[in-house]
């Protein structure tokens, strides 16, 4: 009876062609967004934080029911804070260093301390640029810039050289290495970056690409060396959002799919794993908690595909839509 009724709430919204609500073709920073301009879904999610669609047995103390149709390790659910309000996140921009699924990053739990690795090469370059400057530039009280790695290959380049990409603009800045970031011409990027992570237009760069064959970038929580619970249920909802959207020809691949689901590493907020951040250029980029596999199917539904923001796992807008110039 559980498992009918649980099954009965997953109504879906009727299906709509799946293309970014704006046309892009050249793209500049939108540089506020409030809870006010973000369209959250009217309809109620058909699940509550960490909600099993298939209940199988008696909640734990923190609330953790298993699921007979997607289970995981009951020492991992009972470690997940799904009570508290989910944190939230700064508006800002997402800097992602295409490492790579074998790379060192993922040995350590904090990838900025991984030598000669791409984070502690922005850090370092970032330090030795405030020193630089005449005057300390002031912190963003509006937004900041988030950076992180995700497996995500990069092609024909060797570990630490990898690709960039930054958040919402979708552009892919190819081979660039940690310890050239303040001599070459990646250089402006960086520069514009830490002067103003808010800064409405980034400069071009010779050899950038726009992601124009991209509308979407999944990005789930998979470090494990952080933290066991996103080590855990990280990979299991990679698996499960490329699983929902190949059945529906979304996956990158596919002969119309546009969506690319990688793992990255730790962003805050393990507690409440799983944790996620889509990455859309109609409707910038949210962050998610308390994410099961459960829920993905109505993820995809209703953020991917019509383009209405989830407030039940909402952690917050950490980057605005794309806009036309």
């Amino acid at each position: 009876m559980l498992q009918s009724l649980a099954r009965a709430r997953l109504n879906l919204h009727p299906k709509l062609s799946f293309q970014c609500c704006i046309p892009l073709i050249s793209r500049q920073y939108k540089s506020s967004i409030t809870n006010n301009t973000i369209p959250f879904d009217n309809q109620p999610f058909p699940f509550s934080r960490f909600e099993p669609c298939c209940p199988d047995g008696e909640a734990s103390e923190n609330g953790f029911v298993p699921c007979s149709q997607h289970p995981i390790p009951k020492v991992i659910g009972k470690k997940i804070e799904m009570h508290e309000e989910l944190k939230k996140t700064k508006t800002g921009r997402h800097l992602v260093a295409c490492v790579g699924p074998e790379a060192p990053d993922w040995m350590r739990s904090k990838v900025e301390t991984v030598k000669d690795s791409m984070i502690l090469g922005i850090n370092s370059a970032q330090n030795t640029w405030i020193r630089s400057q005449k005057e300390r530039p002031s912190a963003s009280s509006e937004g900041e810039l988030l950076t992180t790695v995700i497996d995500r290959p990069s092609p024909n380049t060797e570990w630490p050289t990898s690709d960039i990409l930054v958040f919402p603009e979708f552009r892919r800045y190819p081979a660039v290495h940690p310890g050239s970031i303040l001599d070459s011409k990646i250089t402006p990027l960086f520069d514009a970056l830490w002067r103003n992570p808010m800064c409405t237009q980034l400069p071009r760069i010779d050899n950038e690409e726009n992601l124009d064959d991209i509308d979407t970038v999944v990005l789930v929580c998979t470090h494990t060396m952080r933290d066991k619970r996103c080590g855990v249920l990280g990979p299991l909802l990679v698996e499960e959002f490329r699983k929902v959207l190949s059945e529906q020809g979304l996956l990158k691949g596919q002969e119309k799919g546009r969506v690319e689901v990688w793992g990255v590493s730790h962003f805050g907020g393990h507690k409440f794993a799983g944790n996620l951040i889509i990455h859309q250029k109609c409707l910038g980029g949210h962050m998610y908690g308390n994410v099961r596999q459960c829920h993905v199917p109505s993820i995809v539904d209703r953020h991917i595909i019509n383009h209405k923001v989830i407030k039940e796992l909402w952690r917050g807008a950490l980057t605005p839509p794309s806009i036309e110039e």
